[in-house]
């Protein structure tokens, strides 16, 4: 009987396990509807002056850095 309690227990650990990986690779697929649409893309005020012909959008500069613009052409 102390075996039988065990292996559920083990089996029922397994599911929950399975169930936690499945959930956080849904949430990793999933987006969260926060993207920007398509035309906003590559048209930030900030980098008109900086890239002129093409635009560009605001980025990450790295740790302790400001944001740094990145031509779109």
């Amino acid at each position: 009987m102390n075996q039988r309690k065990r292996g559920a227990r083990i089996a029922f650990a397994a599911l929950l396990f399975c169930a936690a990986m499945g959930f956080g690779a849904l949430q990793v697929v999933a987006g969260n509807g926060a993207a920007p649409a398509q035309s906003d893309y590559c048209d930030h005020v900030s980098c008109r002056a900086e890239c002129p012909g093409f635009g560009g959008d605001l980025g990450p500069g790295g740790p302790g850095r400001p944001d740094v613009c990145y031509c779109c052409g």
